[in-house]
This record gives structure tokens, C-alpha cells and sequence, in this order.
């Protein structure tokens, strides 16, 4: 019966179980996740300060024109056929009556002048054409094949380049000693002029048929070479002499270019392929209903001898200095004062106020500025320690009561870790950047870092 009441009394037992008791673990836990959300939110809720390195630059708005190159020109034509062979670099000047090339029956010359060409290599000409084969190998691509007889032609004007004060001569003494009754006629240059060995179409048109429909084929012009296999057709060009160093580039302007160029007489006009710059001249005329521009010079009429349209640019819309974002341009008042009033020392700025006490007695205080500004009449000054009605004096006994201020555009400077107002001059901006001077007192310098959006911020605010 014992054993009985035992097992009774084993079915009573009843287990607990103990509660959750946290350990050291949970509650490191607890705190990082507190800590990351005490993080997360003063992130969200703080004001976040974008901050921009300044630095030199140059802005152009202009939009780039195609031009028309007119240039006084005409194409000499071969009176018979036969293999020619030039003896003047392209791009050279001969003068009425110098020899410009040959022509011969049976292609008997090409081999002795390659022969001559070849007698006069020296250090300097292999120099070259390594330095042209470079840019050749450089620049080719598959799909502009005319780049193989262009390269041809450039080696042949080197060459041509380095021979040609004596070539026609050593060719004539190479024909006396070898005795060779080589038949050849040989063409002189029937006035002074540019020589070019490329042809394009428009050399007969005058500057007044240059319309729109004319400039809207500035991508499709096709040059030509004369002669390219060396055999030469009677009545074929043989090739263009330009008779004058004056050239012009003729435009068709928009309304806003006209607006720009009408009041003026020359214009700096800069070419794209190149970045050469020039002064040209303005003529203005109407053409189907549009503004034409004529914009004449001469100088670097060579450079361009063989290009009849070159896309522009002019330097009405830009400026070079120091860029800055439009968004961190904002305003404060400064007091306007006579330049009398201000001292210079040491490279830094003060005036001398007039401080009375409240027993009515005067004495004066030294204000040493933490920004001005300058023109050629007066100093714009700002300080905390100035207010409207400050009386200040200068080296003369003279005094001058602050009243009247001018609002100058400047931006915060944080080089120092907080907020400097540092005055800007602006010389142009467009929707999103400024130029500034790069000179302006006590402005800013390249790599001086400002705040882009200064709208919530103080002087002396610091920035984290």
C-alpha cells in the first residue's frame, strides 16, 4: 500500500519553469540599436551643408556657327595631259613666272626627282616624316579611307618642303650629265599666290551666293586632289592659286547673334578644329530674308587654304576666372564709406570709431574689419562692432556718421571651419555657374572651399 501512495504522490509533482532573465548580451544589443536609431535620426533632421572647392575656369555660351570661307581664288587648268610633277610645297607662295610643276609623256621624270629626293634626306626630314607617320597611325580609323591619299599627299609635300629651293635646277644638271633627251614641258605661275593642290567645287562662287542653303551643306563638301595618280588630263585643274592673304568667313547669324554683333566693328573669332583665335572685321547684309555676317581678315589664310567651311565660335558670352556655383551668391549690407576713413595695416583693414560712455565721455576704439569692399570711390566696410549711427574719424580730425549701406554679392567662405562672408565680383554667369574676378579684395582664391546654399546659415556658423 506504501508503494501505492508513492506513485500517487510522483503524479502531483508539478515542473515551473524559470522566467526569461536577460543577460549582458541583450541589453549591448538594446544599446547599439538605441544608439543606430539616436544616429539615423539626427540624420534625417539635421541640415546637411554641401560644400564646393573653387577653382579656375572658363565659361562660353556661345553657340558655334558654320562659316563659309570665301578667299580670292582661281584653278589653273593643264593645257595637255601627261604624268605632272610639282616642284612647290602646297601652302608656299611662288611669285609671276616661278615654275610650278612639269608635265612629261612617259612618267621618265617621276623616277629621277624620287632619285633626287631621296640624295637630300638628312636627320632633320626623317625626324619629320617619322613625327607625320605617328599622327597618320594615330588618327586613322577603317572607315575613312580618303586618310591613305591624304597621308600619300603629305609625304610628297614634305618632301617637296625640303628640296624645293634647288629641285627644277639639280633636275636639269642630272639631264645635261646624263646626256637624257627627256621631252617635258613646264608650267610657270601666271601670277603671285598661295599654291593648293585640292579642289572643292565653290572656287567661282562670290561671297553674295552664299545663302542658307549653301551653309546647310557644310557637312557634305568634298575635296578633291589634283592629279592623285600623277597623270593629268588636258583642261584638268592642275592646280588653285589664291591671289590674296585677305579671306573672309561668312555666317548666317540668329536673332540674338545679330543683337550681339550689330553695334560692333570687329569681334575676337575663335575656329573649333584648332583654337586659333583672330580680330576680324564686321560686315553686316540681309540674304533671303536672314542676317549675314562677313567677318574678314588676313592672317592664317594659309593655315585654312584647303577648308571652305569651318564651325565658330565668338567670344561675345564668356568669361575666365574664378567658377562658383549661382546657388551660393547671396547678399549683405555693407556700410558705404569715404576711403579717408580707412586705414591699412599690415595687410589688414580698420577704421576708428568714436565710443562715448554713459557719463558722456568720448574716446575712440581701433575696428579691425572682418570683410570690406572696394571701388574706385569708396570702401564698403562690415563689422559686429559697427551699427548705423557710429560716428568714425579720420587721420585728419575729420568725422563720418554710418548711415547709408550697399548690398554686395558674396558667398560664405569655410576654409577656417565656419561661415566668412567674403565679397564676389561677378563678370558673367549662365543658368547654373558664375565667373568671378579672381582679383576682388579680400575675395575668394582658387581652392578655397564656400557653402553652395548658404539660405539657413550666419556668420561665424560652424560647419561640421
Amino acid at each position: 500500500m506504501a508503494r501505492s501512495r508513492k506513485n500517487v504522490n510522483d503524479h502531483n509533482v508539478v515542473n515551473l519553469r524559470r522566467g526569461y532573465q536577460p543577460g549582458i548580451a541583450f541589453f549591448l544589443t538594446l544599446i547599439i540599436f538605441l544608439y543606430l536609431i539616436i544616429l539615423a535620426w539626427n540624420f534625417f533632421t539635421k541640415k546637411h551643408i554641401s560644400i564646393y572647392e573653387v577653382n579656375a575656369s572658363e565659361i562660353s555660351d556661345d553657340s558655334p556657327l558654320y562659316a563659309y570661307v570665301y578667299r580670292k581664288e582661281q584653278i589653273v587648268r593643264s593645257d595637255d595631259e601627261g604624268f605632272v610633277n610639282y616642284f612647290v610645297p602646297e601652302g608656299y607662295r611662288v611669285g609671276q613666272g616661278d615654275i610650278v610643276y612639269t608635265l612629261d609623256y612617259d612618267d621618265s621624270l617621276r623616277g629621277m626627282l624620287g632619285n633626287l629626293k631621296a640624295d637630300s634626306d638628312g636627320t632633320s626630314q626623317v625626324s619629320t616624316i617619322r613625327e607625320q607617320i605617328e599622327t597618320f597611325y594615330n588618327t586613322y580609323t577603317y572607315s575613312s579611307h580618303y586618310q591613305v591619299s591624304d597621308f600619300h599627299f603629305r609625304m610628297n609635300n614634305l618632301l617637296l618642303e625640303q628640296n624645293r629651293g634647288n629641285l627644277y635646277k639639280d633636275m636639269k644638271k642630272m639631264l645635261k650629265s646624263s646626256g637624257n633627251s627627256i621631252q617635258y614641258k613646264k608650267y610657270k605661275a601666271p601670277r603671285s599666290g598661295v599654291i593648293s593642290y585640292y579642289t572643292d567645287g565653290y572656287e567661282t562662287l562670290g561671297e553674295k551666293a552664299v545663302t542658307k542653303d549653301i551653309l546647310d551643306k557644310s557637312g557634305t563638301a568634298e575635296r578633291r586632289q589634283v592629279a592623285p595618280e600623277g597623270k593629268i588630263m588636258t583642261d584638268d585643274p592642275a592646280y588653285k592659286l589664291v591671289t590674296s592673304n585677305d579671306w573672309s568667313l561668312i555666317a548666317m547669324l540668329n536673332d540674338s547673334y545679330y543683337e550681339s554683333l550689330k553695334d560692333l566693328d570687329s569681334v575676337r573669332v575663335t575656329i573649333d578644329k584648332d583654337g586659333t583665335s583672330f580680330n576680324a572685321s564686321i560686315k553686316h547684309y540681309m540674304q533671303g530674308g536672314n542676317h549675314f555676317v562677313k567677318l574678314s581678315t588676313s592672317r592664317f589664310m594659309e593655315r585654312y587654304i584647303n577648308d571652305r567651311f569651318l564651325r565658330i565660335e565668338f567670344a561675345l558670352r564668356s568669361a575666365k576666372g574664378l567658377k562658383i556655383p549661382n546657388s551660393s551668391i547671396f547678399s549683405k549690407d555693407y556700410f558705404e564709406v569715404p576711403k579717408d576713413f580707412c586705414v591699412s595695416t599690415d595687410g589688414k583693414m580698420s577704421v576708428i570709431k568714436q565710443v562715448i560712455d554713459e557719463s558722456g565721455s568720448s574716446s575712440v576704439e581701433n575696428v579691425e574689419l572682418t570683410s570690406y569692399y572696394s571701388d574706385d570711390d569708396f570702401y564698403y566696410i562690415r563689422d559686429p562692432s559697427l551699427k548705423s549711427g557710429d560716428i568714425l574719424l579720420s587721420g585728419g580730425g575729420s568725422t563720418f556718421r554710418l548711415s547709408k549701406t550697399k548690398p554686395i554679392a558674396g558667398v560664405y567662405n569655410v576654409n577656417e571651419g565656419f561661415c566668412r562672408f567674403k565679397p564676389v565680383d561677378v563678370m558673367y554667369h549662365n543658368k547654373e555657374y558664375s565667373i568671378i574676378s579672381d582679383s576682388t579684395r579680400d575675395g575668394l582664391n582658387v581652392f578655397d572651399h564656400i557653402v553652395v546654399d548658404p539660405k539657413e546659415l550666419n556668420d561665424d556658423d560652424f560647419i561640421d
